[in-house]
C-alpha cells in the first residue's frame, strides 16, 4: 500500500513538473515567434501556455500583454484595445497594466 501511493506521488510530481515547463517553453517560443512576425503561431503558444497549468496573475498579465500586442501587428486593433483595458483595469499595478494603460492614452 506505501509502495503504490510512493509512485503515485512521484507521478503527480512529474506530470506537475512537466506541466511548469511545458508553459516555460510555450512563453518562451510565444516570444520566439512574436520577433518573427509569426503571429498565429505567437496566440497558438499563448493558449498552450494558458491551458499548462494554474498561472500566476503576473503570467497572466504577461500573456494578456503578449496577446494584445499579437492580435495589434495582426491588425484587428479592437481585439488589442479590449485586452489592454483589461490589462490597465484588472492589472493596474502591474508593468503590464502600466504598459497597457499606455497604450491606451496612446490610442
Amino acid at each position: 500500500m506505501k509502495l503504490t501511493a510512493l509512485v503515485l506521488f512521484v507521478v503527480a510530481l512529474s506530470v506537475g513538473g512537466c506541466a511548469s515547463l511545458i508553459q516555460t517553453v510555450s512563453i518562451s517560443e510565444a516570444y520566439k515567434h512574436y520577433d518573427l512576425q509569426e503571429y498565429e503561431r505567437t496566440l497558438a503558444l499563448i493558449s498552450q501556455a494558458e491551458n499548462a497549468e494554474e498561472m500566476s496573475a503576473e503570467t497572466k498579465a504577461e500573456l494578456t500583454y503578449l496577446k494584445a500586442n499579437t492580435y495589434e501587428r495582426l491588425g484587428k486593433s479592437e481585439i488589442a484595445y479590449t485586452y489592454y483595458e483589461y490589462l490597465a483595469r484588472e492589472h493596474s499595478r502591474s508593468q503590464y497594466g502600466y504598459l497597457a494603460a499606455k497604450q491606451l492614452d496612446a490610442r
